[in-house]
């Protein structure tokens, strides 16, 4: 009798959970960054078996660390109404041996199987567990919270984490309808607003900061991997106080400008209200002028390699052209007008 191989079995069951016919019944919004943590959430769903009703719990997972990943191990805790203590606690682990990491993707492009096959733990920005569904009780609970145990490093090392997933980040959405004209009249990235429009506002931790389109990204990207927002600019402008001040100065200035008691005493003068709004518009261009030549200077930067590449494709197909000539002229292919033609072509 041959021995069975409990990866393969563990990958059966997740082909056989793909193949089933399921409903998204609750959105789970961990959007808000985790302190010191080497991995964050991007996604979760709690979704349903529309035949037979089980439910699970699915999370798509991203490593924010420097360090190779070999495994990361979380604990679900469920609450029932109007109990403080837990109800029950479920202990999942993600690694290649678990058959849990689901589909792979690293920057933006989907791991090939014979690659994950090769490569079997988490690099720096890879995402993981889409695909992965947890079994849930099938009995009623009110709450649930996601705890972050463990990771374990290709070099053996764990490490403690600890950490409860229960906050996000400010949703624009929620923010008072002035708030968001506010943030549409200052807006300098309007290109990526109509890709990538603003889903919260941004948030910085040690190692990890959160974009306004909704993407982790390393603490030493200066721009958005996924939108190419900038980094400074939205920590200095994109907060509820800075946009709440941003209200109030544009306001001054309609009332200042409805107001004609300054212009039937001289009317060619300048208020010190006037003044100040014209060089904080100054500020406003000067900002996104030095955005724009951020941008400018990258493309710039990326010019130079997409020519060598092209440059040397070119190059390339020109050698196999001759290679292939030369092989017809060697073994007698080619009669004498071709072979004068190839000459002339060399």
């Amino acid at each position: 009798m041959f021995k069975k191989n409990p990866r393969k079995e563990k990958l059966a069951r997740v082909h056989r959970d793909r193949m089933r016919p399921l409903r998204v019944i609750e959105y789970l919004d961990h959007s808000a960054i985790f302190e010191k943590s080497p991995v964050e959430i991007k996604e979760g769903y709690i979704i349903s078996d529309r035949d037979n009703g089980e439910i699970f719990l699915t999370l798509n997972l991203r490593s924010v660390s420097e360090k190779t990943i070999s495994a990361l191990d979380i604990r679900i805790i469920l609450y029932k109404e109007r109990i403080i203590l837990p109800d029950a606690k479920i202990d999942f682990r993600y690694s290649w041996e678990e058959a849990t990491l689901g589909e792979r993707v690293l920057n933006g492009i989907p791991r090939k199987d014979r690659e994950c096959k090769k490569d079997k733990t988490i690099v720096l920005g890879e995402e993981f567990g889409e695909g992965i569904y947890i079994p849930l009780p099938e009995n009623y609970f009110k709450k649930m919270q996601i705890e972050l145990v463990s990771v374990t490093y290709f070099d053996g090392s764990k490490e403690e984490l600890n950490l409860i997933a229960g906050s996000r980040a400010v949703r624009f959405i929620e923010l008072d309808g002035d708030l968001r004209d506010a943030y549409r009249a200052m807006n300098i990235f309007q290109k990526a607003e109509e890709s990538h429009p603003i889903r919260v506002l941004p948030q910085a931790g040690d190692s990890v900061w959160l974009c306004c389109c909704g993407r982790k990204n390393p603490s030493s990207a200066t721009l958005c991997d996924t939108c190419g927002r900038d980094k400074d600019w939205q920590f200095q402008n994109l907060s509820v106080e800075h946009l709440e001040a941003t209200l109030a100065k544009e306001n001054e200035g309609r009332r200042i400008l409805n107001d004609t008691s300054a212009y039937k005493q001289n009317r060619y003068m300048e208020t010190k209200e006037e003044q100040e709004r014209k060089v904080e518009l100054c500020n406003l261009a000067l900002e996104r002028l030095a955005v724009m030549e951020k941008q400018r200077e990258r493309r710039q930067v990326m010019l130079l390699p997409k020519i060598l590449l092209w440059v040397g494709a070119f190059a390339l197909l020109y050698f196999l052209c001759e290679l292939f000539l030369s092989f017809l002229q060697n073994y007698g292919y080619m009669n004498q007008e071709a072979a004068m033609l190839f000459d002339l072509f060399r």
